[in-house]
């Protein structure tokens, strides 16, 4: 470590998402649990029908099974029932964004409570590499202009780590990672289109690195 110089670098791009991930919630109300259930379940047949018209738009769908719960109120002490509230929450992970209006419109119509858009980059999309690349170039870039001002030259590489992956090295930054705020909402009377347009989204990288140094080469 004493004969190292140690510095780490950052990246960022701004790339376009690859998919965008809805939560849709079906509810219904009675004052018994076959009530409860009865309401809920034609929303639910009705959302379904919605996503399957969709194919593979739509490349993954999660979803919990219809429960049936007692809806309760705190009254002079004690818990009173109250009624039934049936729910169920679909996940889906939408990658054709075109569609992405016409599907929240579509499926608030059939009786569906959308939540969302949350806007993913996929593991595999190529800015992903690039981000740690630039991560990487400018770790160099770094470490070189403290040499230069310190009259040494950078050598080779002692070792590359993540922060917080190399022991004893702190680390309040683990890369790359994504953020973003997106909202997304709309009042929807029929399945008039509603425009759901992806937003950039910023991938962050940082790389912690240990280049040796040399003293610099004195003209005779």
């Amino acid at each position: 470590m004493d004969s190292e110089i140690v510095v780490r670098g950052t990246g960022q791009v701004w790339v376009l998402p690859d998919r965008a991930v809805l939560r849709v919630i079906v509810d219904g109300e009675g004052s018994t649990r076959d009530e409860a259930y009865a309401e809920a379940a034609p929303l639910a047949g009705r959302v379904d029908e919605v996503v399957a018209a969709h194919g593979p738009g739509v490349e993954r769908t999660t979803t919990a099974a219809l429960a049936v719960q007692p809806k309760t109120r705190w009254r002079r002490g004690e818990t009173i029932r109250t009624g039934w509230r049936a729910s169920r929450t679909s996940v889906l992970e939408v990658t054709d964004l075109v569609v992405l209006g016409d599907l929240f419109a579509e499926l608030a119509a059939a009786g569906g409570a959308v939540e969302g858009p949350s806007w993913q980059v996929d593991p595999e999309n190529p800015a992903h590499a690039e981000v740690r690349r630039l991560a990487a170039a400018d770790a160099r870039q770094r470490a070189e202009a403290y040499a230069v001002a310190l009259g040494l030259r950078v050598g080779g590489v002692a070792w590359v780590a993540e922060p917080g992956l190399r022991p004893g090295t702190p680390g309040d930054h683990v890369g790359p990672a994504a953020r973003f705020a997106v909202t997304a909402s709309a009042e929807v009377a029929d399945a008039d289109v509603i425009d759901v347009t992806p937003d950039e989204i910023v991938l962050d990288a940082a790389v912690e690195v240990g280049f040796t140094y040399l003293a610099r080469a004195t003209a005779s």
